[in-house]
């Protein structure tokens, strides 16, 4: 039996100068439509077609602005490079930087939770960046990033 094999991107969005990505709420979706979107326009529709089978946002959080995607690891070539060419999701100007390009979940899960607590610490010192209503999204949000698999 032939098992599939998988690549997993912990990725961090970085807006633009005096923007902050918690007010606008990215979902999983979001940023599933923003990588489909630039696979179309930058690889065509053969490149589209031959990713989408196996590309999947696992896991986003709109806080701290990490995000977990999956792809095979005959396409996460073409994946990551369509990433880089993102620009903005629902009208909010971000880039995106991958922190960690692994080939299991548990690998994955670690440096998204090592991440994700850096970044969650970093929020917290700096007492204006998210209110508290904010602060406790990004935080069940990180709960959530066990459940990964």
């Amino acid at each position: 039996m032939v098992v599939f094999k998988n690549r997993y991107m912990v990725l961090e969005m970085v807006v633009g100068h005096g923007l902050r990505l918690a007010d606008v709420k990215i979902t999983q979706n979001d940023v599933a439509s923003a990588i489909q979107e630039s696979l179309l326009v930058n690889f065509g529709e053969y490149g589209l077609a031959s990713s989408l089978p196996s590309l999947q946002v696992k896991y986003v959080n709109g806080g701290t602005g990490i995000c977990v995607v999956r792809s095979s690891r005959k396409q996460y070539r073409t994946i990551w490079a369509a990433i880089t060419f993102v620009t903005e999701i629902r009208k909010l100007p971000l880039v995106f930087n991958l922190l960690d390009l692994s080939g299991s979940t548990s690998a994955c899960r670690r440096a998204a939770q090592q991440c994700d607590s850096e970044k969650l610490r970093l929020l917290k010192l700096d007492k204006h960046t998210l209110s508290a209503e904010q602060l406790e999204y990004a935080e069940l949000m990180q709960s959530r990033l066990s459940s990964i698999d």
